[in-house]
């Protein structure tokens, strides 16, 4: 069996791009999400498939690769394309790859997800090879070429920028926070000062621990150093909220953390 891309059309409306801005990134994230679930149900590996089972997908890692046209396409009323494929199996990691073109056709963004196939009752991951087909991926080229690379370590001790509390708006049929809020609230942790008239050129992300109902997060960011010329980086980090009263960050366990280029 040929695995061919999915590919899915969306309209950008007003909410998706604060009413004439470009996209906002939990719209990108969302349309991302629902290309993967609409091409995974049409396989029979999709949310319903794998809950008669007894297993989910969890999303773990996202590389993202932004184009300098994604900055000045898809304001209100633009349509976008989605295209999405299986792309390989790496150890605990199910690969699926995404391409997003504007109305014009031009390559906007590239991306490559990383998901475990995690046991629901016991919220362990499975190993994907006695449970997925082993054709189940496309030949198509990768749409990230390089693979991935762990997340850089900040010189400076990050700055606490606001703390989220999971409400139900946020969770979704896994009974966590959704990946989309996740990375929002990463890319909001970066201070709006240091990156003013920059535009996100890549991000990376890591979801260390599920976010759960009611649970408080404190959203931190700090300068990462080196970096592509012309970019500057940021490390930002969800930790769940200690019980600090000045305001500061404690220490908190990890969640999520990313890696964030803004071109400058």
């Amino acid at each position: 069996m040929t695995i061919q891309a999915h590919e899915a059309q969306f309209t950008v409306r007003g909410y998706d791009c604060g009413y004439g801005g470009p996209l906002r990134t939990l719209a990108l994230a969302d349309f991302l999400q629902e290309a993967a679930s609409q091409h995974a149900e049409s396989l029979g590996w999709g949310r319903d498939g794998m809950g008669q089972s007894g297993r989910t997908w969890m999303l773990t890692r996202i590389d993202l690769r932004l184009a300098a046209a994604y900055a000045l396409a898809l304001r209100e009323n633009d349509w976008l394309t989605v295209r999405t494929w299986p792309a390989a199996i790496e150890r605990l990691f199910a690969l699926r790859d995404f391409e997003l073109e504007g109305p014009d056709g031009e390559r906007l963004a590239a991306a490559t997800y990383s998901y475990l196939i995690v046991d629901i009752a016991s919220r362990r991951p499975l190993r994907p090879e006695g449970i997925l087909p082993p054709d189940l991926h496309s030949p198509r080229p990768r749409a990230v070429a390089e693979g991935w690379q762990a997340i850089g370590r900040p010189t400076e001790a990050p700055v606490e920028a606001f703390r989220q509390r999971a409400g139900r708006r946020h969770i979704d049929h896994n009974g966590h926070v959704n990946n989309a809020h996740l990375l929002t609230w990463l890319v909001d942790a970066v201070p709006t000062a240091a990156v003013a008239g920059s535009r996100l050129a890549a991000l990376r992300v890591e979801f260390v621990r599920e976010v759960l109902p009611g649970d408080e997060v404190a959203a931190v960011a700090a300068p990462l150093a080196g970096g592509p010329a012309g970019q500057r980086g940021f490390v930002s980090e969800l930790c769940r909220a200690g019980n600090s009263t000045d305001g500061g960050h404690q220490g908190g366990e990890v969640c999520a953390r990313a890696e964030t280029w803004w071109q400058v």
